[in-house]
Formats: structure tokens, C-alpha cells, sequence
């Protein structure tokens, strides 16, 4: 399978040439059911040379060279199983365009699409394949215009320090001179008998390449608890932080089945901890779960795991997941496809999600592309994603392009591809290549946030000659304060969550922002509100960095604030007209000046009277405070009344000598609010599991 490894070859005989056609058709089919393809090809072949005319066998070789990616030949073959017997095998003359499209023949391509198209109606799967059959179609449409409108971008093809004559997998940038990749470090193809394939097998596994002068050097074993020997390895991401790495395993089931895992690994000081496979309902032990790509949700900033699966209920193939890691809990959210607008009939692989703009790279079979796989983006997370875009040529070409990264300086990165000028010369195998933007617009805003003066509603005191360009030096900036960052959607106008940053003690943000684009930022947390500004990059055809004005925030605290004057009749729950003007004049000002925040509004009486009676009268109290307010347009799910009686006082209910403390009650005798949350906080269409 492409997404796991080209497998080496199988069965080594003495005499290859003495054997007959039986027992050289015998030993393809035992190559086929190892998942050795090229083994399986070369007994195919000289099966071929002693029975040419073989339909079913020139049939299955040319599948097999279509999965070792080897396209002429493959080609070749399906052209003469569409000479010799196409209506035995009708798929034969899709493929056959497919590879005529993966050599660049547009043209041609169209031409067999079509006539696919319309010899293969009425058959069981049609409406897939000819879902596909126009994909590609669309594709090879737009090629030529695609190839004619190239890049402004430089593509290098990695040294055999790197590249081998196997497939290389899964670069992950770490820094501007250090990236992880993964390797099958053998000098040729190689091949095994049945005696020795589970013990002499080489495996694919972590490598090291570091940037010397202007080139990469690898083949540095990557140190540490990932590689195990004889266990395939791969598909490396490391969280943004760089405490958590993820990445794959890879081992046949019990029927012989490639079944990869994903595992994790948490950094404790300078220490990688054991790997621990995610659990069963990540890794269902009957499917592939592989190519671990990571994120963080916009609402409440957990983990996002999307992932290559060919589980069940997917749109086809190989389709990308996504779940979500709640860490207080550490359960993981039920997993769920990305959706239809990503996930086609067709594969789907090798995600990367990029932090600074939220877009997600991956690769597609199913989408119009110029090649076989090509890599294409969008923007969003979890299920809601802008327009897919092919991301252009030449990173896309007619062959295989995936594993697209982007370094954390964002001009460049890497990518895999088959393309035949790679270091072998052949389209057999991937290779790493690394690419630099030759006109990368860096486009970086700063800013210091501080609080405005105001009281303890949020409302600001007198300003009148405030200097607002030029803070004073008493005036401290504000230390963890989180600022977001978020994006206009240009075809929804919706403002979409980019990224948060938590300032230090000096109060400064940086973000990175794109060219052409409207950005809002805002304060995120339960104290602070009327603080949203808002940049252009529409006429930024160049890189800068942007100083922003000081930024000025009301905070609030996050402790109960006590409700001065607010009066009940004796024994009654009934707001008095006082009561009412108060809450017009402070509560109700803060709750529509904060539309987010969700308060709690807590009723407490003295010692006098039982507990249940006190408990009830107190809850009724504060239930009339809210209903007061929704009243007056506060929404139901922004208020939460909560009777305490007498369980909290604030001063005592008695004087030391044991007499009553009227001055003490008076004061207990109160009601406050607190912040709790704010509307949206929680992602709400997560289920979690425990397994």
C-alpha cells in the first residue's frame, strides 16, 4: 500500500530460468498474497516470456505495475488487455488513461475517459467510477493551463545521503537546519526467501538530515524510542509545542493484512517517554490508522488528530479522520471523516496541518489533479472547510505528489514524489524534495495590550485627556493575556478562528498574517470584552512587520462581584423597584457590553432560619434576579441562578459574646455574580469515549 511502504522483493531462486509456467505463476501469486509486488513482477515477466498472450496475468501485471507506480509499463499492458479482452476487463481501459495522464498525455487521456465513460454504464459501480472518470477528465482540462501558470517556487530534488533506491517518507521540518524522514537505507532492491523474510527483512525507519551549507545531509538514525528493530516505521509529527510526537507502526494481522497503528510519545524534560499505542477506538485492529497530522480546535484549544484510514462508512479508499484529545481527561473523541468536500471515492492522504494559517495540505486521488496524486489545501478544521485548491504546478506534476510540508518559517518545506527525475531516474520509488518560495510575502504583526482603568462592572472612568499612543509608565501591560487571531472567509464573510497568542510580562502579541486578507483580533477570556481591532493585508504585495497601536482592554476579575442594594420585601423573593434600578444601572450594562460571557448569579441570606428554608428562599431570589434579566433581553443560556442559604458568609452572623452581629448579617445578606464561561466555549459536537 502507498501510504505504508514499497514493499521489497520476495523469493530468491537459483535457477529462475528452469522453473515452468505453473510453478513461476505459483510463485507471483505467493509474492502477491506477502505484499511483495515487485517479486510478484518478476515472476510475472518470465512467466511472459515462455506464455505472452496470458489475459488474466497481463491483466494483474499491469496492476501491479500501476502499484509499484511503474506507468509505461503499465501502460503498456493495460493497452494490451484492451487489444485482447476489454469486455472480460472493462477497469482496464480507466487505468490504461489513468496512466496516460500520468505520463503527461492529456490529450489521449480525455479520449479513453470518455470512451470508459460510455462503454462502462449500467455496471454495478458506474456511478463511482464515472464520478472519477470525469474527476480526471477535469484534470487533465485543467493541466495545461495549470503547467503554463507556474509557481514562483524552486524545487530540489535531496542527495542519496537522503533519497535511496526505496521510497522515503514523512519529512517533518523540526528547525530552519534540522528535519525527521523516514527510510528503507538499503543501496539496491533487494530480495528474500521464505526462509529468511521475517528475520532478515530491513524495515523502514526514523532518520536524521541536517542542512550543511546548501545541502542536506542524511542517514542519521534518529536516536531515541521510535525505532524498533524489524517494526516498520513512519509518519512522524510532533506537536506544536513539542512535548507530544506522534507517528506510525506497521505490522501484518493475522490474515496477512498491513495494519499500521499510531502511537505517542510525551517529552518529560529531555526524555521521550515509551511509545503508547492511541487506544482501539483510534487504532481499530482491523483497519489502518496511519499519518498522524495535528491541530488545535478554535473553541476550546485541544488537540486535533487527523489521520489516513481505510476503516468503514468513509467516502471510498483512503480517507482522512480527525479526533479530538480532551488531555484533563485523556479520552479521545469518537472519530469522524473530515467531510465531502475532502474525501472523495478516490485516496485521500498524507494530511499537514499548517498552525499559523489553518490550512490543511493533503494529497488526493479523487480530486481534478494534473497527476496521479496531487496535493491540494484548505482552510478550516475539523468537518468546515473553504473551496479546495490545487495548490499548482510544478509541486504537482503528472506523477504521485504528497507528504506536503511547511517549514515553521512557512518559505519553505518539503515534499515526496515519484517524478522521474528524481534520483532514480524512475517512477518507482519516492523521493524527498525540498522547495523555497522565491517571492514568500512575511508579513508579522506585533502589538502591546494593556487595561484600561475602569470599574468594577467594566465600565471605563473619565478619559477625557488620556493619552492613548503613549502609556505611562505606571500603566503596567497586561501579562498572560491571550490574544486571538482570527480571518475573514472571502466567500462567507465569517471571521474564522486562526490562532491565540499568551503574552509575558510585557504585554506584546506576534502573529503571522497572509497577504489579501481581513483579520480581526480579539481578547479571549472571562475578563475581558470591548476589544476587538481589525487589519487589511489587501495592498501588502511586499514583507513587513506591523506595529500595532497599544491596545487597550477593560478587564474584569474573575471573583464574585456582590450586588450593592439589591432588596427583597421581608420574606419574599420579589425584587423591589431599588433592586431593579440597580441591576438596569451596573449587571445589565456589563451582560450586553459582554454578549459572551456566561454569569452566575448567587443569592446568600444570614444564619437565621433552617437550612432548607434558607437554601430555598435563596434560590427563588436569585431565580428572580434572572428572570429580571431575561426579561430584558439577556438570553436564557447566559445566566445560571444558584441559591447558597447560609453556607458561605462573608462577615460573622454573631459578636463574640454570642449576640447578634446585625452589621454581620446585613452583609451576608447578599447578591452577587461571578463569571463562569463564555457562550461557545466547549466543542459541543465531540463526543467522547472512554475505551
Amino acid at each position: 500500500m502507498l501510504f505504508y511502504f514499497c514493499s521489497v522483493g520476495y523469493g530468491q531462486i537459483n535457477d529462475v530460468n528452469k522453473l515452468n509456467p505453473s510453478q513461476l505463476k505459483r510463485f507471483a501469486k505467493n509474492a502477491m498474497r506477502a505484499g511483495d509486488a515487485h517479486s510478484a513482477i518478476f515472476f510475472y515477466e518470465k512467466y511472459r516470456t515462455k506464455k505472452p498472450y496470458n489475459n488474466k496475468i497481463n491483466y494483474e501485471l499491469a496492476n501491479l505495475h500501476h502499484e509499484v507506480r511503474n506507468y509505461i509499463e503499465a501502460r503498456d499492458l493495460y493497452y494490451l488487455v484492451i487489444e485482447k479482452a476489454e469486455n472480460k476487463y472493462p477497469l482496464a481501459r480507466f487505468y490504461y488513461a489513468q496512466m496516460l495522464k500520468s505520463t503527461g498525455d492529456y490529450d489521449n487521456a480525455i479520449a479513453h475517459f470518455d470512451m470508459f465513460r460510455k462503454d462502462y454504464k449500467g455496471k454495478k459501480d458506474s456511478r463511482v467510477y464515472g464520478r472519477l472518470a470525469r474527476n480526471e477528465i477535469a484534470g487533465c482540462d485543467s493541466a495545461k493551463i495549470i503547467i503554463q501558470n507556474p509557481l514562483n517556487i524552486t524545487i530540489q530534488s535531496l542527495n542519496s545521503t537522503i533519497n535511496s533506491p526505496h521510497i522515503e517518507l514523512s519529512p517533518i521540518p523540526i528547525n530552519d537546519n534540522t528535519f525527521i524522514y523516514a527510510s528503507l537505507r538499503v543501496d539496491s532492491l533487494i530480495y528474500f526467501t521464505n526462509e529468511n523474510i521475517d528475520t532478515a527483512r530491513p524495515v523502514r525507519q526514523f532518520y536524521m538530515a541536517r542542512k550543511e551549507g546548501m545541502d542536506w545531509i542524511g542517514g542519521e538514525l534518529l536516536p531515541g524510542v521510535f525505532n524498533i528493530p524489524g517494526i516498520e516505521t513512519g509518519n512522524g509529527i510532533f506537536s506544536r509545542d513539542g512535548k507530544r510526537f506522534y507517528f506510525t507502526r506497521c505490522q501484518k494481522n493475522w490474515q496477512g493484512k498491513i495494519i499500521c497503528s499510531i502511537y505517542r510519545s510525551t517529552k518529560d524534560g529531555d526524555t521521550w517517554s515509551k511509545p503508547e499505542k492511541l487506544p482501539p477506538l483510534i487504532n481499530d485492529p482491523n483497519f489502518t490508522s496511519t499519518q498522524p497530522a495535528l491541530a488545535r480546535t478554535a473553541k476550546s484549544d485541544r488537540e486535533i488528530i487527523y489521520f489516513v484510514s481505510d476503516r468503514p462508512d468513509g467516502k471510498g479508499g483512503l480517507d482522512i479522520w480527525y479526533t479530538v484529545w480532551n488531555d484533563a481527561k485523556n479520552v479521545y473523541s469518537k472519530p469522524r471523516h473530515v467531510g465531502s468536500k475532502i474525501n472523495t471515492a478516490g485516496d485521500e492522504m498524507t494530511p499537514f496541518y499548517n498552525f499559523s494559517n489553518r490550512t490543511l495540505h493533503f494529497s488526493s486521488s479523487g480530486l481534478p489533479g494534473i497527476g496521479g496524486l496531487d496535493v491540494f489545501k484548505t482552510f478550516g478544521e475539523r468537518k468546515k472547510w473553504s473551496d479546495i485548491q490545487h495548490i499548482g504546478y510544478p509541486v504537482n506534476s503528472s506523477y504521485d505528489d504528497l507528504y506536503y510540508t511547511v517549514s515553521r518559517r512557512e518559505e519553505d518545506g518539503f515534499f515526496v514524489s515519484n517524478r522521474p527525475d528524481s534520483l532514480s531516474n524512475e517512477t518507482c520509488c519516492d523521493d524527498i524534495f525540498y522547495y523555497c518560495w522565491n517571492d514568500y510575502i512575511r508579513i508579522t504583526v506585533t502589538g502591546v495590550i494593556y487595561p484600561f482603568e475602569t470599574d468594577r462592572f467594566g465600565r471605563k472612568k473619565d478619559l477625557t485627556g488620556f493619552d492613548f499612543m503613549n502609556p505611562g509608565e505606571n500603566i503596567k501591560p497586561l501579562d498572560k493575556a491571550k490574544a486571538v487571531l482570527y480571518r475573514e472567509d472571502n466567500k462567507t464573510g465569517e471571521y474564522v478562528f486562526i490562532d491565540r497568542y499568551t503574552t509575558s510580562e510585557n504585554g506584546r502579541f506576534y502573529f503571522t498574517l497572509q497577504p489579501d486578507q481581513e483579520y480581526e483580533f480579539r481578547m479571549e477570556g472571562f475578563q475581558y470584552f470591548d476589544s476587538k481591532n481589525f487589519l487589511s493585508t489587501e495592498f501588502f504585495n511586499f514583507s513587513d512587520t506591523i506595529e500595532m497601536p497599544p491596545t487597550w482592554v477593560n478587564v474584569f476579575s474573575e471573583k464574585p462581584v456582590v450586588l450593592e442594594n439589591i432588596y427583597y420585601d421581608f420574606n419574599s423573593s420579589e425584587l423591589t423597584k431599588e433592586a431593579q434600578n440597580v441591576l438596569d444601572t451596573t449587571l445589565l450594562i456589563l451582560l450586553r457590553g459582554a454578549p459572551e460571557f456566561i454569569i452566575e448569579i448567587g443569592s446568600h441570606t444570614d444564619s437565621i432560619g433552617d437550612y432548607k428554608y434558607n437554601i430555598e428562599l435563596s434560590q427563588e431570589r436569585a431565580s428572580n434576579v434572572v428572570k429580571y434579566l431575561i426579561r430584558k433581553g439577556i438570553t436564557t443560556e447566559r445566566l445560571i441562578a444558584k441559591g447558597y442559604g447560609a453556607l458561605y458568609p462573608i462577615a460573622p452572623n454573631f459578636n463574640p459574646d454570642g449576640s447578634d452581629n446585625e452589621e454581620g448579617r446585613v452583609q451576608n445578606r447578599r447578591t452577587e455574580f461571578r463569571i463562569v464561561g463564555t457562550i461557545g466555549e466547549e466543542d459541543e459536537d465531540e463526543i467522547y469515549v472512554e475505551d
